[in-house]
């Protein structure tokens, strides 16, 4: 029994030992308490996709060439109107001179105005009386409206007009009756065609100073185109002329009367002629 504990803890002195030698050999290893290190992970790869391409760049706008900028028309300056300017006037008539002419009287002012496009026989002339009363009868003493072509006045500075009283026409009327014949005197045309044909009309008929036996002169001739007068100058003399037709001849194809034929201004030239 006794050798049976010795041999027993024989055993275990020799394990001890043992364990002990062991020890002293072999080194711990120490444990780390820092965590393991993780396990590196590619990124995943991109899923493709139908990607857009990004747009192309806007080119910027092309530089405007300057463009000059034409000059500014410089207005035509406007010759001023002589007064008294008129376009439809009312005028007051105060006197009755002729076939063709009367006074009348604008806002206190009076002034002389000759009809336009016709012509009656100036005083002194066969049918005169007769053509001076009848413009008396259109237009004495009343109110009248007074319309301008294209000139202001004539040579004498006289207005020069178309007439009207109410809705009657006194220069067209002068002519429908017989008392004055159609004088186209250019630029004043507007009524020209009318007055013409007006008179076709009274000389047919027999009316006013066309009833006047033919060896009278009732009315001055139509003026002529003036090709056989020079109106150059001053080159004629009332002896030149052989009558008061010749004379209304040279006088209405020469306007302005560049002879001077009517010394007193009168508005009559040769009055030793044409009286």
């Amino acid at each position: 029994m006794k050798s049976r504990r010795l041999t027993v803890g024989f055993v275990i002195a020799l394990i001890v030992l043992a364990i002990l030698a062991c020890g002293e050999t072999a080194t711990p290893t120490p444990v780390s308490t820092r965590p393991p290190p993780a396990e590196a992970t590619e990124p995943p790869a991109p899923t493709p996709t139908d990607t857009a391409l990004p747009p192309s760049p806007t080119p910027p706008p092309p530089t405007p060439t300057p463009t000059a900028i034409p000059p500014t028309p410089t207005p035509e300056p406007q010759l001023p109107t002589p007064t008294p300017t008129v376009g439809a006037q009312t005028a007051q008539v105060v006197a009755v001179i002729d076939g063709d002419t009367v006074d009348v009287q604008i806002d206190g002012e009076t002034f002389r105005v000759r009809y336009i496009g016709m012509n009656t026989p100036e005083m002194g002339q066969p049918c005169a009386n007769e053509a001076m009363a009848k413009n008396s009868e259109l237009v004495a003493g009343k109110t009248v409206t007074l319309v301008k072509d294209v000139s202001e006045t004539d040579q004498y500075g006289r207005l020069l007009r178309y007439v009207y009283v109410g809705d009657l026409f006194v220069n067209a009327e002068l002519v429908r009756q017989g008392f004055a014949n159609a004088a186209t005197y250019p630029p004043d045309v507007a009524h020209a065609d009318l007055f013409v044909q007006l008179e076709a009309e009274a000389r047919a008929d027999g009316r006013g100073c066309w009833a006047v036996p033919p060896t009278a002169t009732s009315i001055p001739p139509t003026p002529t185109t003036g090709a056989a007068w020079n109106c150059s100058g001053n080159l004629y003399n009332c002896s030149d002329f052989s009558s008061c037709a010749e004379v209304m001849s040279y006088w209405n194809a020469c306007p302005g009367d560049p002879s001077r034929l009517d010394g007193d201004n009168d508005g009559v030239p040769c009055e030793a002629l044409c009286q």
